[in-house]
């Protein structure tokens, strides 16, 4: 009996001892990395993002399931291959436009409202990035009316949180500044939500901005009252000035010095990586008369290099100065701006299938 005892006890001294690779993924233990993705829903049929270059000119990105995507059933086979590919959440793109107003659906906000009632989550987390750019801006008038579905949605159980309170950013810093007229405004705004959340059991908010790494403007991130620093995608950092056309490879090492100078800030960053850059099947939407700026390559092997780069800096940074390590992939369906996950008609599964092959080395 002794002699067992001895045995337990060396092999427990030993196993402690040993390294333990990490978890990545759905049941991951407390501290470890919760990557997800963005969520654009530009594929109800309603909208005109699916474009006539868009469907003959990039057959490549053309989704398993077809164009239309914004279904019950195929949100849920989305959360099925999101979940398989080792993803924790959908940052989904909300946005609050005259058809809110009117008490009428918002077409992009669809595939969020199938996720909310979907029964088959699979553990699969979500949050809101507010996409107040033109068009959709949000001012005090608005404010009363969005904080309570913002609200109703931090209650959740399937929301995302950062440090245990519910995690929601914003797009644009300049349309919060121009719609409230000052940095005090916002900061009364934020007060009241972050209020109003504590009056419904919350441990408060984590809000985010996305912006860029500008002193000037992180300083009045911070005077407007933001918690948390990111970003949707840093094309603009990335691609190669002076050409038209990038190397993917170009964006690992680009965007690692993006993400690193946040680091001298006082501010918790959560950092995002640019799977990729073309939007040239929405220049003449866009009334753009030569093609767009863009990267080239884009393929499997190149999201393995850029989830794995995410994975390792994040890790090795903690930018968010907490036990949560949280990270956004630019996206999972942004079809029209060329970066995508989800299965397709020529790439099948292998972009996800580099996803999941990223986060478990």
């Amino acid at each position: 009996m002794k002699k067992i005892i001895l045995c337990s006890f060396l092999l427990s001294t030993a196993l402690l001892g040993m390294q333990i690779n990490p978890i990545y993924g759905q049941n991951y233990p407390a501290g470890q990395l919760k990557v997800g993705a963005y969520y654009f829903d530009g594929w109800t049929g309603k909208t005109n993002h699916i474009t006539k270059s868009l469907t003959e000119n990039y057959k490549e990105r053309a989704p398993v399931w077809g164009w239309v995507t914004s279904t019950p059933e195929i949100i849920r086979k989305q959360v099925a291959a999101a979940v398989s590919a080792n993803l924790d959440f959908f940052t989904f793109c909300w946005y609050y436009s005259d058809l809110s107003k009117k008490e009428l659906e918002e077409p992009r906000n669809n595939a969020l409202q199938l996720f909310v009632h979907s029964k088959e989550k699979q553990g699969l987390k979500f949050n809101l990035l507010v996409a107040n750019h033109y068009g959709y801006i949000i001012g005090p008038a608005d404010w009363p009316k969005v904080s309570k579905i913002w609200l109703d949605l931090f209650e959740d159980k399937a929301y995302l949180t950062l440090n245990e309170k519910p995690l929601i950013s914003f797009l644009s810093l300049k349309m919060l500044m121009s719609s409230f007229g000052s940095a005090a405004k916002i900061k009364q705004a934020l007060g009241q939500l972050r209020a109003d959340a504590v009056s419904r059991g919350m441990k408060g908010l984590s809000i985010g901005i996305s912006i860029t790494p500008d002193e000037k403007e992180i300083a009045l991130a911070k005077q407007c009252g933001f918690d948390v620093l990111t970003g949707y995608n840093y094309h603009d950092q990335t691609l190669i000035n002076g050409q038209s056309v990038s190397p993917v490879t170009a964006i690992p090492k680009r965007e690692k010095a993006v993400w690193t100078s946040f680091l001298k800030f006082d501010m918790p960053y959560i950092p995002v990586s640019t799977l990729n850059w073309d939007p040239r099947p929405w220049d003449e939407m866009n009334r753009i008369s030569k093609p767009s700026p863009h990267f080239k390559g884009y393929a499997p092997e190149s999201v393995y290099q850029t989830v794995k780069g995410l994975k390792e800096w994040t890790l090795q940074n903690n930018p968010t100065k907490s036990d949560d390590h949280i990270a956004v992939l630019y996206a999972w369906n942004e079809y029209g701006e060329g970066a995508w996950l989800t299965p397709s008609v020529i790439y099948k599964n292998r972009l996800l299938d580099a996803v999941k092959k990223a986060l478990k080395n």
